[in-house]
């Protein structure tokens, strides 16, 4: 499941040599290259950074973490690409070490068929590869499958919404459990205010137990403000964890300042 990375448990990618920002490029420039040749219809793309900090997460060094996300979204006649990488850091430790963590997804769907009416608007084959690494030798490689849906939800100003339930094979240093996972996604926009986010629910691994992490973003877009081309959007995202990294009573409930530039 998406999350961010703190100090003691945290996710593992085994592309570990190379910076993981560049990784994102890569691979963003990679799935341009495959739309472009495959001459499908784009509808929709977005590249953004991102800066986070909050002081009040659990497992993390004094609750303090920073975090630098790299993200882009795209919507295509064959289906859509979701892909974000993270570059975690916590506060310094008694020998004055910072724990430096990485994770990101990429999460590509195909459109298995559409819909004019109801609320269903299409129905995807789903996928999702997490992959991460921290300072203290936690590894993790998951891949995710299942079968999702693309919602017209009638509320004004909704851009998105989807829901999906997966199944996950996971491989990392504590557990190789398989589970299951729901995620629920949004995006609504009206006068310049943004709310989206992701609700997950983790569920049925024999090593962990279930998880709940609900994570929206409030945001206000300052680009008509500012008179610029990109979008900049200034705000506060909200992560509600229960049973943190599956950690049976461990949950997080915490608020972080958020920046996020669009390209």
């Amino acid at each position: 499941m998406r999350f961010n990375l703190l100090t003691n448990l945290s996710i593992h990618t085994k592309l570990s040599t190379i910076k993981p920002l560049t990784t994102a490029a890569i691979a963003i420039v990679a799935l341009g290259t495959v739309t472009t040749g495959a001459q499908a219809k784009t509808f929709f793309t977005d590249t953004s950074i991102s800066v986070l900090y909050g002081s009040d997460y659990e497992l993390a060094e004094d609750g303090e973490l920073t975090t630098v996300t790299l993200e882009h979204a795209s919507a295509h006649s064959w289906g859509g690409v979701f892909f974000f990488v993270d570059r975690l850091q916590g506060a310094s430790d008694a020998e004055g070490t910072r724990a430096k963590d990485i994770y990101g997804e990429l999460s590509p769907k195909f459109k298995i068929s559409d819909y004019s009416n109801g609320i269903i608007k299409q129905v995807n084959l789903a996928s999702t590869y997490e992959f991460g690494s921290n300072t203290n030798g936690f590894e993790q490689d998951n891949f995710l499958v299942g079968i999702g849906a693309d919602l017209n939800i009638p509320i004004p100003g909704m851009k998105y919404a989807s829901a999906t339930l997966f199944h996950a094979f996971n491989d990392d240093t504590f557990s190789n459990a398989d589970d299951q996972q729901i995620t629920l996604t949004y995006g609504w926009e009206k006068n310049n205010f943004v709310i989206d986010g992701y609700v997950d629910y983790s569920f049925n691994n024999d090593d962990k137990a279930n998880q709940l992490h609900i994570n929206p973003q409030v945001k206000y877009n300052l680009q008509e403000v500012l008179g610029i081309d990109n979008r900049i959007e200034v705000g506060m995202e909200y992560s509600y964890w229960q049973n943190k990294f599956g950690r049976d009573g461990v949950d997080q409930s915490v608020p972080s300042a958020l920046v996020k530039v669009h390209f």
